[in-house]
């Protein structure tokens, strides 16, 4: 026994029992880049085959009948039993449910300042679907606007997510949400929401995506799409509901009656936009939202760039399209990321230090990367 594969395989069970459902299961093992021991992501097939395994138990399987093995358990009976009885309740329920398909988070929400709605949209290439939302302005035919008329919806909704966990990562930021401005009233309930908010953000990778959608709908009131940033209306009793939970449940009326507690409040996620074909792709860049993330990705971006440098150096692989199946990745994007390779120690040192006042994203870093030193040092300071 491998005990970090079974520990892996006792993981995945009782996942499938905090989740309820394996299409669930496989995309939040995807989103948190949990893979099998060959390295690639699960499929719902693999996930059947393993939750139906009876080897986990030390059994054998011959033909349809099932048989005591020589190998020992790794999973306790308890567990495979719920399990089986978990499978065959969605097995007999799935002609009556509606097939689960991706929806559109701001659906009803989403707004430009000229209160002219945008409204889910989708186009399909190549047998993928790529989701946007689109002005009912271009829709209907009416005069041109400076705000974009189609935004990639997973790019917006990535935005306003980030926005709101980043606020959720920020006690003062919060609390100058919640509360009016001058208000000095301080109760416990202030005090529990800022630490369950703390909670919240350390804990929301680890949520399902239908959990998060359904915490981001509860709080969501509009977001406003400006030429020049996004505003996010929150609806803050719900919010303090959706954190605090029990502790405020009793002290709805009272949340709603305060006067120095806003019922709406406004966060900005200021972002640039720019026409790729005949959509706009957003490049979300504000200091104090994406600094630090940008930060990371471009870290994680240079390491990647100089490990697959030495790696075709050294003959590791043999070619670009070799290196992107070593790493699961598209050798487009290993050529994009490969730019990053000659940086200059100083360069990079740069980077890191960037002034938060300056931010730059990975996007801006990878338009124009001279091969001279010096060269890039002129190029980083104009960014």
């Amino acid at each position: 026994i491998h005990e970090s594969e079974a520990q892996r395989v006792r993981w995945i069970f009782n996942q499938f029992l905090r989740l309820g459902n394996v299409a669930t299961l496989k995309e939040w093992l995807r989103e948190n880049n949990i893979r099998s021991k060959k390295g690639n992501h699960y499929d719902r097939g693999a996930l059947y085959r393993m939750l139906h395994n009876p080897l986990y138990i030390g059994l054998i399987r011959h033909k349809k009948d099932t048989h005591p093995g020589e190998h020992p358990s790794i999973l306790d009976r308890d567990i495979w039993d719920k399990v089986q009885t978990l499978l065959t309740e969605n097995q007999q329920g799935k002609h009556r449910k509606p097939r689960s398909t991706k929806t559109s988070l701001l659906t009803g929400i989403l707004y430009d300042a000229q209160d002219t709605r945008y409204t889910p949209t989708h186009a399909s290439k190549q047998g993928r679907r790529y989701r946007y939302y689109t002005s009912q302005a271009v829709i209907r035919k009416t005069e041109k606007v400076e705000i974009p008329a189609r935004i990639p919806a997973p790019d917006l909704e990535a935005a306003v997510a980030d926005r709101i966990l980043n606020l959720l990562r920020r006690p003062e930021d919060l609390l100058a949400a919640l509360t009016d401005d001058g208000a000095e009233d301080r109760t416990a309930i202030y005090s529990t929401v800022l630490a369950k908010a703390a909670t919240a953000a350390a804990t929301w990778a680890s949520h399902s995506t239908a959990e998060k959608e359904q915490f981001l709908k509860a709080i969501l009131n509009r977001v406003i799409i400006h030429p020049k940033c996004i505003e996010i209306q929150l609806r803050v009793p719900q919010l303090m509901l959706q954190l605090a939970g029990d502790i405020t449940a009793g002290s709805k009326s009272r949340i709603h009656a305060t006067t120095h507690f806003q019922q709406i409040a406004s966060v900005e996620c200021p972002f640039r936009h720019v026409s790729q074909g005949k959509a706009i792709r957003l490049i979300v860049g504000n200091s104090q939202i994406t600094t630090e993330a940008s930060r990371l990705a471009i870290v994680k971006a240079i390491a990647r760039a100089r490990l697959w440098y030495e790696q075709l150096v050294e003959g590791v692989a043999p070619s670009v399209s070799h290196l992107a199946r070593m790493h699961h990745v598209s050798p487009r994007y290993v050529n994009k990321i490969f730019q990053l390779a000659p940086l200059s120690p100083r360069s990079i040192e740069n980077i890191l230090t960037r002034p938060e006042s300056l931010p730059l994203s990975l996007d801006d870093l990878l338009q124009n990367i001279p091969m001279n030193w010096k060269q890039q040092r002129t190029a980083l300071a104009s960014q």
